[in-house]
């Protein structure tokens, strides 16, 4: 994942704050393609909320869990384009991409994501759409 330049980031986040969520998104793609289906469940807060094209949104840590077996995805890759945040709240507007299987899918994502009270950055909200 590049660095966000100035005119994609309108925030008064640190430089440590953006490069903490940075990492994590990275950590939440190298989970998502892990062998344990469970591994990216904790990127996500305790009342997360997860909504995606064509399904039923999750809500909360329970929904997370119960999907977590039907989570196939390899390859996966995470790239924000735009930052805006203040505090302990960032918001990131992005693309997505992964194999799910043989086939390779695209999404556009828009991740809410909070510093929580043990300093780890959970997303709280998320969407993805199709990326035409």
């Amino acid at each position: 994942m590049s660095e966000l330049s100035d005119s994609e980031t309108s925030t008064d986040l640190s430089a440590a704050d953006l490069s903490g969520i940075q990492k994590a998104e990275q950590a939440l793609a190298a989970a998502l393609a892990s062998a344990d289906p469970m591994d990216w469940v904790g990127f996500y807060s305790e009342d997360a909320i997860f909504v995606g094209p064509r399904a039923p949104a999750l809500e909360g840590r329970a929904s997370f869990i119960a999907a977590a077996p039907q989570i196939d995805m390899a390859s996966v890759e995470i790239a924000a384009e735009s930052t805006v945040g203040s505090g302990d709240f960032a918001a990131r507007l992005g693309r997505a991409t992964w194999l799910s299987g043989p086939t390779s899918v695209r999404r556009r994502f828009l991740m809410v994501w909070h510093r929580e009270p043990d300093g780890q950055w959970r997303i709280v909200r998320e969407m993805l759409t199709d990326d035409l």
